[in-house]
């Protein structure tokens, strides 16, 4: 297989096709990896990208024994779009599904762009203990136990946080910055196609800024055909999910990250060209509890490929 290959879904799956509904009648799409009878984590996706990139973790969480479960966010691969959501609506998303499975516990793991929405559900726990809600079985209290964020994209609806991005990657988030028209103008049809039929298009837009390690893991045919997968994936039928990621990235998130009590693991790259460490180090400063091991000379990719035993390992040691 060469790198510009798309891979079809039976090369690159996340063993079967699953979905959860809402009560609205909205599907979520996920799959599970790993350990079938692992320690479960739920596993937000970066931006734009889907629930198969979780499949470059599937040696890593059978050798930790960790069952990760991953979703498509609406709008994204096989989930049903929903036009009107915002970040702090995932926490529904990952109830739905964790009740679908019966999951009494679960962690989360947020890569990238899936960091805000992990985060999203440390501060809706943190709502709901300030609020002295009594344990319900269908919420997060008592069964959230642990939130990993690897290489997070910061608040960049903040000029700081913004600004440290790469000039390329502040270009196209400035676009969503503006509203839903010049997002749907930018990225609509003829550019999601595009991007759908020929995924690999992106392959040298993940090497601008990559530093060494990067390069080397993007040089393996099997991670280049996985992220192909997931662009092709993120760009199905118009985009719709990458397209609303994109505004609500850039606006206000409605997240009080000082107020969040649960502990958070971070880890980030200190060459990382694609999310700056000064993202993890601002979460580092604003997180009551927040824990952050910056790697020397990783970046945006090496990270979870390379240290993926030792992150997920941490994420499901048993919470005393």
């Amino acid at each position: 297989m060469t790198t510009t290959d798309i891979p079809s879904p039976e090369e690159v799956t996340l063993e079967q096709l699953e979905f959860a509904t809402t009560a609205s009648g909205r599907r979520i799409a996920f799959s599970q990896l790993g350990a079938a009878d692992g320690q479960p984590l739920i596993y937000a996706h970066g931006f734009p990208s889907s629930r198969r990139e979780a499949w470059l973790l599937r040696d890593a969480a059978r050798a930790v024994g960790a069952r990760v479960i991953s979703l498509d966010r609406p709008g994204y691969g096989d989930s049903d779009p929903d036009p009107k959501r915002r970040i702090t609506d995932w926490p529904d998303d990952v109830l739905c599904v964790a009740d679908a499975l019966g999951l009494e516990r679960f962690g989360l793991i947020g890569v990238s762009g899936g960091g805000p929405y992990v985060l999203a559900c440390a501060w809706r726990l943190a709502q709901a203990e300030a609020e002295s809600q009594s344990l319900e079985p269908q919420g997060l209290q008592g069964r959230l136990t642990r939130c990993g964020l690897v290489c997070p994209l910061g608040p960049i609806y903040r000029d700081e946080q913004l600004e440290q991005m790469h000039w390329a990657a502040r270009t196209n988030l400035r676009i969503g910055r503006q509203g839903d028209w010049l997002t749907d103008l930018v990225f609509g049809g003829p550019t999601t196609a595009m991007l759908e039929r020929w995924p690999a298009l992106v392959e040298n837009t993940r090497s601008l800024v990559a530093p060494a390690a990067d390069r080397a893991v993007l040089a393996e045919p099997e991670t280049n055909a996985v992220l192909n997968r997931t662009i092709a994936d993120a760009m199905r039928n118009g985009a719709p999910g990458a397209r609303r990621d994109l505004y609500l990235y850039t606006h206000d998130w409605d997240i009080d990250f000082q107020r969040i009590a649960l502990p958070i693991r971070l880890w980030h790259g200190q060459a990382d060209g694609t999310v700056s460490i000064d993202h993890a180090r601002w979460y580092a400063e604003q997180l009551p509890h927040a824990t952050l091991t910056e790697l020397a000379d990783e970046g945006h990719y090496s990270v979870p490929f390379r240290y993926s035993r030792a992150i997920l390992a941490e994420l499901i040691e048993p919470v005393t």
